[in-house]
């Protein structure tokens, strides 16, 4: 795992590479950039579908990735591109805050699943596949994390 090696995750296994970006050090700038242009394993979409309990389907959704695609990928044991690599960054991040404002891996992961009035009715997974939306969760995370009604 040469790219994760590169940023610090370098205890970090095809299994557990979601949960190390969820849960462990932060990969920012260069690292960042780094990270997502080397692409990482297909099979960090189960892990983050085990992570958040959402069927992979919902995964592959966020991502913007057929489930044939990832299939073949697993199955060869590829790595992603760096647009979907993006994608499942943002939604590691994403998760982190969450977990920091809820002080929970399992009240974050509900969260996220849940629709919420204040995004329009749509859970926050579901925003998470562009910048825009991403930024909406955050806002509405920092809005939770200060006292604000969200």
């Amino acid at each position: 795992m040469k790219a994760a090696k590169a940023v610090g995750v370098s205890r970090a296994t095809n299994s557990d590479l979601f949960k190390s970006i969820v849960l462990g050090k932060s990969i920012v700038g260069s690292d960042a950039v780094n990270f997502i242009r080397a692409g990482v394993p297909a099979s960090i979409l189960k892990e983050a579908s085990n992570f958040l309990g959402v069927p992979e389907a919902r995964i592959f959704r966020a991502v913007h990735m057929p489930a044939t695609t990832a299939s073949r990928l697993v199955k060869n044991a590829a790595r992603m591109d760096a647009a979907i690599t993006e994608r499942v960054y943002r939604m590691g991040n994403t998760v982190k805050l969450a977990i920091d404002v809820f002080e929970s891996s399992e009240r974050a992961a509900e969260w996220m699943r849940q629709p919420n009035r204040t995004l329009g009715g749509v859970a926050p997974l579901e925003l998470i596949d562009t910048e825009p939306g991403a930024n909406a969760v955050r806002q509405v995370l920092n809005a939770i994390a200060t006292g604000g009604v969200a």
